[in-house]
């Protein structure tokens, strides 16, 4: 495999990321109409005409994808792809709360740091604009609780636990089939430092 590299989303991506999570989560958990509203809600308008992609890709120069990590600056989302949301446990508001909707990584390059790499180059840029916290949906069956246990590792703390969190996804689960009867937890990481340190 050549060298892979980390880098922001860009529109020529999407039917690569569509076959890749077709082969990575399930057959249609996201359309290509879906990944283009995904590519609007990661930028980040800075100003009129400085923007920044928060969703970030693993990829080998020639653009063939081994990895993606979906993430949404604060104020562009308002919802998981499923249903369960606590907002009101969580130490700061919606409209200064991050989204990480979904990290995914090729299954042979599992256990290799990717996903945490991706994560920490999102975390990275969600801090340079000022977000305040990042909130997620784990997914509770993974393997030997792999998801958990790398959100864990990054300071992600439980909320709530949301059972059959993607049911009324119109996908083919890789562990259930249709419908998904998966467990999500809802998971919170406070990016804001605590009061009385810089």
């Amino acid at each position: 495999m050549n060298a892979l590299e980390i880098r922001p989303l860009t529109l020529e991506d999407l039917p690569a990321v569509k076959s890749f999570t077709d082969r990575a989560i399930g057959d249609g958990y996201y359309s290509l109409p879906e990944l283009e509203k995904i590519h609007q809600q990661s930028l980040f308008h800075a100003g009129q005409k400085d923007q920044k992609m928060l969703t970030l890709v693993l990829s080998t120069p020639e653009k063939q994808i081994f990895g993606v990590r979906i993430t949404y600056p604060p104020g562009q989302w308002s919802h998981g792809k499923g249903k369960g949301l606590n907002p009101g446990s969580w130490p700061h508001p919606l409209s200064e709360t991050a989204y990480f909707q979904s990290l995914f990584i090729d299954p042979e390059l599992t256990a290799h740091g990717w996903g945490k790499k991706l994560s920490l180059k999102a975390m990275e840029a969600l801090l340079q604009i000022h977000a305040k916290g990042i909130v997620c949906h784990s997914w509770k069956e993974s393997p030997h609780d792999s998801s958990g246990r790398y959100l864990r590792g990054l300071g992600f703390q439980v909320i709530a636990t949301h059972p059959l969190y993607w049911k009324e996804v119109d996908y083919t689960c890789t562990r259930c089939g249709k419908p998904c009867l998966c467990t999500a937890e809802e998971m919170y990481l406070d990016l804001a430092p605590a009061k009385g340190t810089s």
